[in-house]
């Protein structure tokens, strides 16, 4: 597998899911370009995603450096999405959201089970 390049991302991760929200929002003004289908899927995934992490982008587990880099990774993800349905390719767009899903869920679930143990 190969080493993704990243920024350090160290404790960058509450910023960065802030950025992936306004790229969320910014993907459901647009997404009156594509087909009704896949913008209707869309806006209700990233909708429902969006207001999850809306809840947890305060919590201790997005400042460890893991999460920082699933963030990023979902943020460059989000503005590939985000080009897809600018340029008008509702399957592109749909396909790169069913990948992003169960990341995402993933993801919020570590979060929100993640326990600061100290000893």
């Amino acid at each position: 597998m190969v080493e993704k390049k990243r920024p350090n991302v160290v404790g960058k991760g509450p910023a960065l899911t802030r950025e992936m929200l306004d790229i969320f929002n910014d993907i459901q003004a647009n997404a009156g370009s594509i087909s009704n289908d896949a913008a209707d899927k869309i806006n209700a995934i990233l909708g429902a995603k969006g207001q999850e992490l809306e809840k947890i982008t305060k919590m201790a587990y997005l400042k460890t450096v893991k999460a920082g880099q699933v963030v990023w990774d979902m943020k460059e993800a989000s503005l590939d999405v985000k080009q897809a349905v600018d340029a008008g390719d509702g399957a592109k767009a749909m396909a790169i959201v069913e990948q992003m899903e169960p990341e995402l869920d993933d993801f919020i679930n570590k979060t929100k089970t993640f326990v600061v143990r100290m000893t």
